[in-house]
């Protein structure tokens, strides 16, 4: 078939790729509708008592409302909520498997939706038009979905949930539209999320590690300690493994032998471990003439070896041994809990069947270091903008104490922070001078790079209409400057939450999220570490929500320096 002169290539290229892409992400869309639809029938078909439903965090909000509903005046709003629950149901107190049954039907409801939405972008997305606005819709209820639904032995529900999160960001990524920055962000942050929970099922099926199978220990059963001895001494084996004290006293009368208790226990390939380790309380009985060259376990690896039935060295000799290739412990649910783990933490007391779920207590400790934060925003923004303001104007000060400026960021933020509230007092203003600290430095740095920005003709035009230094500041520098400000003003809202939470630490303020923190940090375990995660991510939720204050700011602030911008 001939090209048609007046359509470039790449036109006709385009034209044959866009329906083939679009089929592949209506395949997706009606494989995530499916796969959605099977978690909505399993939630549908399961009750109380199934741990898909009992321990998905819904489930354990609803257990931890009918206990409240027991006291005569809850203090949370759930409470109050469960209470009222019971009263509907004319029972004094909320039922406890009644509640849990009835948060089945919000995650039919969230999963019956996915899969809704995710059957209508298949049809728009053959029409061309809307396909990837309700794949959005669908994603957003298929991620949803990791928040709620428990990793359960044996169960595929949270794993279809996480195909199907995979498959819409695939779906939308081949879709015809553009992608623009808020849906790229969304986009990235449900591949994170989803890729969180993969590696995690990943990492579980084979047991936290990569292995390569190793060659066993060629080991020998001896019935007696006599027999093991006197294998030892004609070279039918060349070591003897057992417990330190019972090779210590059988083998003191025995000629020739001596008893290694102080061998590398650790042996290693490539610099990647062989596991398992020799427990600590086996040692190794040798011939002198094979201990003098001996300095690890792995000396006796591929050699003859012995040990004494019934000694617990028979069970080390025994175990299979295995290459680590690759550690996968910083998946388990000790180090990185499941999403749902998260989710639930925010939604259960901080303590034991205490009144106040914990996202009201973080949620008040934010609101508190929020306070300081932007106190010492404030302050540092008005430094560094004075400092960058002077430097600008005066060479001589830019060059006596620009260096000292930088130099003042060399010395970490730990070590000043308690000599700041030893200065100042333990409380609300040290914090801010802290936070003040981290934002004053960008601030200043672009704001003289703003501010001299301009070009020297600009400068020389002004003084050529007699403009004074404070008309070339309004008129010429400070709207060239504007863009550099707000940039550092975006890092420093950041850092100063940074600076908060750290001052805090000295201060010994407990109404911070630092004190958080710090109380969930000291005892790690499976039920603290959630609760740590879940006051690392409102930290987070500060300062995400403080950029996006400033980005608000310099949208209107550029609009009036920089009317073209709008």
């Amino acid at each position: 078939m001939a090209q048609n002169p007046a359509l470039p290539s790449s036109s006709i290229h385009t034209r044959v790729r866009i329906p083939v892409q679009s089929s592949v992400a209506r395949g997706f869309a009606l494989v995530v509708a499916l796969l959605m639809l099977n978690v909505a029938v399993a939630f549908m078909r399961a009750t109380a008592d199934d741990p898909l439903v009992s321990e998905s965090t819904l489930g354990q909000l609803a257990a931890w409302m009918a206990d409240q509903s027991e006291e005569e005046s809850p203090e949370s709003i759930f409470g109050a909520l469960a209470k009222s629950w019971a009263s509907a149901r004319g029972e004094d107190v909320l039922d406890e498997a009644a509640a849990v049954d009835a948060m089945r039907w919000p995650v039919v409801l969230m999963a019956g939706a996915a899969s809704l939405f995710a059957l209508i972008s298949a049809v728009f997305l053959r029409a061309g038009r809307f396909g990837p606005l309700w794949l959005m819709l669908s994603m957003h209820f298929c991620m949803s979905m990791l928040f709620v639904i428990p990793a359960v032995e044996g169960d595929f529900t949270l794993t279809f949930s996480i195909v199907s999160v995979f498959l819409t960001v695939l779906a939308v990524g081949l879709s015809s539209r553009p992608i623009g920055r808020v849906v790229g962000f969304l986009l990235a942050l449900s591949v994170l999320l989803a890729g969180v929970e993969a590696i995690k099922g990943f990492a579980r099926a084979n047991d936290y590690a990569i292995r390569a199978s190793v060659p066993a220990w060629a080991a020998t059963i001896y019935d007696t300690p006599d027999a093991a001895y006197a294998a030892l001494q004609s070279g039918e084996i060349d070591a003897l493994f057992g417990e330190s004290g019972a090779l210590t006293e059988a083998g003191a009368d025995v000629e020739g032998i001596t008893v290694l208790t102080t061998l590398n226990r650790d042996e290693t390939r490539l610099g990647l471990p062989v596991k398992p380790n020799m427990p600590g309380r086996l040692a190794v009985a040798a011939r002198e003439d094979a201990a003098a060259t001996a300095s690890s376990v792995a000396d006796f690896v591929g050699r003859p070896v012995g040990a004494v039935a019934g000694d617990p060295a028979v069970e080390f000799l025994g175990e299979p041994r295995s290459w680590v290739l690759l550690d996968l412990k910083i998946f388990n649910d000790l180090n990185l809990p499941h999403l749902q783990s998260i989710a639930e933490a925010f939604l259960q007391p901080a303590r034991r069947n205490g009144p106040m779920l914990l996202v009201r207590i973080l949620a008040g400790n934010a609101a508190y270091t929020w306070t300081e934060a932007a106190l010492g925003f404030a302050f540092g923004a008005a430094l560094g903008f004075v400092l960058g303001s002077l430097f600008a104007h005066s060479r001589l000060l830019e060059r006596g104490l620009l260096p000292y400026v930088v130099a003042s960021q060399t010395v970490p933020i730990l070590a000043i922070a308690p000599m700041v509230v030893i200065w100042l007092g333990a409380g609300p203003a040290s914090v801010a001078v802290i936070a003040a600290y981290l934002t004053f430095f960008p601030v200043t740095i672009n704001t003289l790079r703003g501010l001299t920005s301009p070009k020297h003709i600009q400068v020389e035009l002004m003084r050529s209409y007699a403009a004074t230094r404070w008309t070339i500041f309004v008129k010429l520098r400070l709207p060239s400057a504007v863009p550099y400000i707000f940039t550092a003003l975006k890092v420093s809202a950041t850092a100063s939450v940074v600076g908060a939470i750290i001052g805090e630490l000295p201060s010994s303020i407990r109404e911070g999220l630092a004190r958080a923190i710090l109380d969930f940090s000291s005892s790690y375990s499976e039920v603290s570490t959630p609760k740590l995660y879940a006051a690392i991510v409102m930290a987070a939720s500060v300062g995400i929500a403080f950029f996006v204050i400033v980005s608000l700011i310099e949208r209107v602030a550029l609009r009036r320096f920089i009317p073209h911008t709008a």
